[in-house]
């Protein structure tokens, strides 16, 4: 994994956690969103790829969909859209599953973030889960994060 100085807003409430302890050993950011006993904790996850000169962000939405569909039960893509634009395009899509008899929205962003002087991209993966119920309280705030994504200046 790439080691980026990448800098997000995290919502007011959410909390973050150790990713191995998370269940995703190669993030670089989880935040969950503490909920009662028993219930699907909201996950917003962070993942940064290996920089390459190119990155072909819909193969990457492609490779998150087989990824998922070797744990999911069902799955379908519910929504496919590309984001953004140079020098940051992106794809956003909405992928709806059932795991272990639990039905989950998986909301992601891939994007292609250019990095200073020309030395190539890194792909980026943002993505966040819960149920269909709780999508009203996570979902924006989702969508918060993505908008605060950025990578850090050296003085912040």
């Amino acid at each position: 994994m790439v080691e980026l100085p990448l800098g997000v807003d995290v919502p007011d409430g959410w909390v973050p956690v150790d990713p191995a302890e998370a269940g995703a050993p190669g993030a670089a950011l989880v935040v969950v969103l503490p909920t009662p006993e028993g219930e699907f904790t909201p996950n917003i996850t962070v993942g940064v790829g290996e920089v390459s000169s190119t990155v072909d962000i819909h193969e990457a939405a492609d490779q998150a969909v087989r990824r998922l569909s070797e744990v999911a039960d069902e799955l379908a893509v519910r929504s496919r859209q590309d984001v953004g634009g140079e020098p940051t395009p992106g794809v956003a899509q909405v992928i709806d599953l059932l795991v272990g008899g639990q039905r989950l929205a998986q909301y992601q962003v891939h994007l292609s973030i250019p990095l200073p002087a020309d030395e190539g991209h890194v792909p980026v993966e943002i993505a966040g889960t819960c149920t269909p119920s709780q999508a009203d309280r996570a979902v924006p705030d989702f969508q918060r994060l993505v908008a605060s994504f950025h990578l850090r200046a050296d003085d912040e």
